[in-house]
């Protein structure tokens, strides 16, 4: 198994990458109220940000160990306007708020906002890019449709928005059953073997996946609008934080994304990963 370092000497391995652990080794302590999280920051030199591995949005270069993509490219801009560097920590999505919670991050990078999560997460008053979701089948299934889902069973990542999707059209078109995936990859493998009927999955992670692969055996049900969310623009991508001690750190954050925009830097890094719809960053369906 070939070892990697990151920028800052912490050994990583690709085994690491898969079963969601850190990609640095340092204690963690949760923030405490009244401390103020962006000063420890500037002074320690760097921000810890918990990600997950699903491109374009987000992944490890295993050749190189570098962090890409759109979540990366962003946080790295963001990191440059505060004058600190970035180490991500990539997790699944189920372990993104007890992270949070208990110190280990400082950050998460990119989620979309649900009741449930601000219960718990503190939110920037800034998205900074908007996602698609879409319903899968299989290239040759005959599921024309959301209300051919009636008595089929669908797959979702376990502690993501799409989670909440799919149990929304369970609601209205008689899903037998909600099947749910720590990650994406093994859910793809069910889908593809047969074993689930449809998946709800990032829109923008299969326009890419599609274009790095004519041959894919997927297509698009429907892309579903943002009603499925209880929202009248698509979901939107917003850096989450604890709900201690991080006030000075989200007006940093919100300061630095209209900045980026401000430029224009956030076309550019939609653009690199073949992203130029403006819904992605407009929002409007």
């Amino acid at each position: 198994m070939k070892s990697q370092f990151t920028r800052r000497g912490f050994l990583t391995t690709a085994g690491a990458l898969a079963v969601g652990a850190p990609l640095v080794a340092r204690p963690a302590f949760a923030q405490e109220a009244g401390t103020d999280l962006l000063a420890d920051i500037k002074k320690r030199g760097f921000l810890r940000v918990g990600t997950f591995s699903i491109p374009p949005e987000t992944w490890i270069d295993i050749g190189t160990g570098e962090w890409k993509g759109i979540a990366a490219d962003f946080t790295k801009a963001v990191g440059k306007e505060i004058g600190v560097e970035v180490d991500p920590v990539v997790l699944v999505h189920s372990a993104l708020a007890p992270a949070l919670d208990s110190g280990r991050i400082d950050v998460i990078s990119g989620l979309y906002k649900t009741a449930e999560r601000q219960k718990v997460m503190a939110y920037g008053s800034k998205p900074f890019w908007y996602g698609i979701d879409v319903l899968l089948t299989r290239s040759q299934d005959g599921i024309e449709n959301v209300q051919g889902l009636k008595d089929k069973v669908i797959g979702t990542v376990r502690g993501s928005a799409q989670e909440i999707e799919a149990q929304e059209l369970q609601k209205r078109y008689g899903v037998a059953d909600i099947r749910k995936y720590d990650s994406a990859d093994p859910m793809l493998m069910d889908l593809k073997a047969g074993r689930l009927d449809a998946a709800v999955w990032w829109g923008y992670t299969f326009d890419y996946a599609a274009a790095q692969n004519p041959d894919y055996d997927f297509k698009v049900v429907e892309y579903l609008a943002p009603e499925y969310l209880g929202s009248e623009t698509l979901p939107a991508n917003y850096y989450v934080y604890s709900k201690n001690g991080t006030e000075s750190l989200i007006k940093a954050f919100d300061d630095a994304i209209d900045a980026i925009k401000a430029r224009g830097e956030d076309k550019e890094i939609m653009a690199r990963y073949g992203l130029t719809n403006p819904s992605y960053l407009t929002g409007k369906f």
